[in-house]
């Protein structure tokens, strides 16, 4: 008994209160909150479950309060996705096709402007934690989720560094971001592209 009271004493140590977790995301929403665009270069890594090699790709995003994001990939080929009020849009070039579709909310989760949420609407869908790293940890609450968990790593400065996730498959993507600038604020339309005459409109 002694024993499994010490266990359970030491497993409550070593997490952090998720009030730490949740002031540290008020901080690097209040960062990214101010209505300007955010840029940074970021590269993304995407690796397969049971494989060592994984994918990269790079170019530069841009985030913007309340909930607006653009990605876009030049290398190792160039497209553009963007996310605006639930809507997520991907455009190929080289397919000449825009697909259009709305997001689960555990796919907006994995986007970089999760932390733009209020720590209380994060907090009812997911467990909001501190792991060993000093990263934010969320897990979905719900049972069957299609994601495992998103990590947000902020900085001294509250900018975030890298957010990284694992869907209920054990794939992992992760994306690191590199001196971020705040630049004047993009007009709606770069955040809903529609692409160049002649594109092809996929919506699912």
């Amino acid at each position: 008994m002694h024993a499994a009271f010490l266990v359970l004493a030491l497993a409550s140590a070593a997490r952090v209160p998720a009030s730490d977790a949740e002031a540290l995301l008020a901080k690097a929403a209040a960062v990214y909150a101010d209505g300007s665009a955010h840029a940074s270069p970021f590269t993304q890594i995407y690796t397969p479950a049971g494989f060592a090699s994984a994918k990269r790709e790079s170019g530069t995003v841009w985030v913007q309060s309340p909930q607006r994001l653009r990605f876009d990939y030049t290398a190792p080929e160039p497209k553009v996705f963007t996310y605006d009020a639930g809507e997520g849009r991907f455009f190929s070039p080289e397919d000449k096709q825009l697909t259009v579709r709305k997001l689960t909310e555990d796919e907006q989760a994995r986007l970089p402007l999760v932390f733009l949420s209020k720590p209380e609407d994060l907090s009812a869908r997911y467990e909001i934690t501190l792991d060993a790293s000093g990263a934010i940890l969320l897990k979905p609450r719900q049972p069957g989720s299609d994601l495992a968990w998103v990590k947000i790593a902020v900085t001294p400065s509250a900018t975030v560094d890298t957010l990284s996730y694992e869907d209920a498959s054990g794939n992992r993507t992760e994306f690191r971001f590199d001196n971020w600038k705040s630049e004047k604020a993009r007009p709606p339309a770069d955040y809903r592209i529609t692409g160049p005459k002649g594109t092809r409109i996929v919506e699912n």
